[in-house]
């Protein structure tokens, strides 16, 4: 279950230790998320304007869920190096600000009484992570930008569930479950737009698990009729009751490239689209989901786009949902713009490729995965490495 932890929050310019433990600070505000570490000028904007170490704290109480012992928070982006603690003890750690991470808290928190939550924020260009260490043609601006989440579980959980259609009216569901030894069967359900159960199928309880279900009567999703359906994972126990539950939504359809020009379904398709920036006046990265799905809208009902390039890293999970509910193609790339580090930036770069993949890979809406920095240079090494 997912709680929203994007109220109460106190925040502060300039990170100190007496911020960490949760001690008054001078100029400290109250804020909620998505929040732009400073507001920025309409016109002539530096990066100066919003570099710096700040910090986030939250005081929260655990909800009452005995039958989901585990505790983790979900961050949906924190630009660019974020450290997370709760009551004083690093509970993880995150660099890169354009992909989600998550941390488990479960025995760091007091079920009983309050907890402490604190994040402290670099939003510096570090030359060591993508896309900086050179010159960039975009500002990055700073924040917890996105979405926070308390997301509670039992031991036994599905992680993760990937859905992809080899054809039309098939779709193959990959899942991963932690301590499937608690759980007596794993259930599968493919179900409408609108939550009909459209086929089922179960399956022993294992820490890898792979199916195939047909659907015969499958509506395509394409540019004209972005035709949605949900898979839904369940663990459950011996009497069939449900422990926990994955779902996400996912549309059937074939993308391919070929010499002469992109097919849809096997349909060749003109592509028209235009390169989005999430960048806001004033507010930088931190808009809200109304504005990312305006801009979705924009790009398809008014301007009259059938694709877009998230130029030049991934976005908002907001943006992605509303490309595939309207139709409009995705090209999405890893963060950089023409410059190639070290090999610890190359590792780094692999790892948010990675992230990048496995969080928005159920999207029908992308078609073209980024995996080279954005006008760079050849590296067989490393492009070799990206597009394994």
């Amino acid at each position: 279950m997912k709680h929203s932890f994007c109220d109460d929050w106190e925040f502060t310019h300039h990170w100190t230790e007496a911020f960490g433990k949760g001690l008054p600070v001078p100029k400290q505000q109250a804020v909620r998320l998505p929040h732009t570490c400073r507001e920025v000028p309409l016109h002539y904007a530096t990066p100066a304007d919003y570099e710096m170490v700040c910090g986030y704290r939250k005081r929260f109480r655990v909800p009452p869920v005995q039958a989901a012992p585990r505790l983790f928070l979900r961050f949906d982006g924190a630009a660019h190096q974020a450290v997370v603690w709760v009551n004083g003890k690093v509970a993880g750690q995150h660099r890169g600000g354009y992909t989600g991470f998550a941390v488990e808290i479960t025995d760091l928190v007091d079920r009983e009484g309050e907890n402490l939550l604190t994040v402290q924020l670099d939003t510096r260009e570090d030359p060591a992570i993508p896309p900086f260490g050179f010159v960039i043609d975009y500002l990055t601006y700073g924040g917890l930008y996105r979405e926070v989440w308390l997301e509670t579980s039992p031991q036994s959980r599905v992680s993760d569930l990937f859905v992809y259609t080899p054809t039309l009216t098939e779709a193959a569901v990959q899942l991963t479950v932690e301590a499937p030894e608690k759980a007596a069967a794993l259930r599968v359900r493919l179900c409408s737009s609108a939550g009909e159960m459209l086929v089922s199928r179960q399956l022993p309880p294992a820490e890898s698990a792979e199916c195939r279900l047909t659907l015969p009567d499958a509506a395509p999703w394409d540019t004209e009729h972005p035709n949605l359906y949900r898979c839904i994972a369940e663990l459950l126990d011996a009497d069939g009751q449900v422990l926990h539950s994955r779902e996400t939504s996912f549309g059937f359809r074939t993308a391919v490239f070929r010499a002469d020009g992109f097919y849809l379904n096997g349909k060749k398709t003109f592509l028209r689209g235009l390169n989005r920036h999430q960048s806001y006046p004033y507010i930088g990265y931190a808009a809200p989901e109304n504005l990312q799905r305006q801009d979705a809208r924009i790009l398809k009902n008014e301007l009259h786009c059938n694709a877009v390039r998230t130029s030049h890293y991934p976005q908002s999970q907001y943006f992605l949902d509303e490309c595939d509910r309207l139709g409009l193609l995705v090209f999405t790339e890893l963060p950089g713009w023409q410059h190639i580090g070290d090999a610890a930036w190359k590792d780094c770069a692999c790892a948010m490729l990675q992230e990048m993949l496995l969080q928005n890979r159920n999207h029908p809406s992308i078609i073209l995965w980024g995996v080279r920095i954005n006008e760079s240079v050849d590296d067989d090494e490393s492009y070799t490495r990206t597009n394994k």
